[in-house]
C-alpha cells in the first residue's frame, strides 16, 4: 500500500472513497474546488494498487495563543467499508502523528458524533482521549 497526498487527478477515486465510507457526500462540483498546494490542509490517500482505500484531511492550525497550539484537526478519516478491521485506520492515523511530531505540532484534535461508539473506541485505541469540552456549531 502507498500513502501519498491527494491527487486531482485521483478526486473520482476519492469521492468514491468517501461516498462509501459516509453513505455519500457532495456532488462532484465541490470535489473540483480541491488545491492540492494549499498548505493549510492535506488530504493523504492509501492506496492499494489504483484504487483509494483510506483518507484522512489535515487541517493545519499554526496559531500560537494556547500551550496546545500548533495543532492539527483531522477531518473525514475514512475506510473503504470492504478494507475495515485491517489497520488501515490506525496507519493513517499514526502517519498524522508521526507528520505532527516531524513538524512541530503540539496536538491533534478531532470531532466524532456522539452515537458513533466503535468510532470513538477506534480513536481511543489510537491514542486519543476525550476532550473535556463542547463543541457548537453554526450552519449558515
Amino acid at each position: 500500500m502507498i500513502i501519498e497526498k491527494l491527487k486531482r487527478e485521483d478526486l473520482p477515486k476519492y469521492k468514491a472513497l468517501i461516498d462509501d465510507a459516509f453513505d455519500g457526500s457532495q456532488d462532484m462540483s465541490s470535489y473540483l474546488e480541491y488545491d492540492e498546494n494549499n498548505d493549510a490542509y492535506e488530504i493523504i490517500v492509501l492506496k492499494e494498487k489504483e484504487e483509494i482505500v483510506g483518507s484522512i484531511t489535515m487541517y493545519k492550525l499554526k496559531l500560537f495563543t494556547f500551550s496546545f497550539q500548533p495543532a492539527i484537526e483531522l477531518f473525514n478519516v475514512a475506510v473503504k467499508s470492504e478494507y475495515r478491521r485491517h489497520n488501515l485506520g490506525k496507519i493513517l492515523i499514526e502517519y498524522v502523528v508521526d507528520y505532527a511530531k516531524e513538524n512541530g505540532y503540539k496536538s491533534i484534535h478531532l470531532t466524532c458524533l456522539e452515537n458513533e461508539k466503535p468510532v470513538h473506541d477506534f480513536y481511543e485505541n489510537c491514542g486519543f482521549k476525550k476532550a473535556e469540552s463542547r463543541k457548537y456549531s453554526m450552519y449558515l
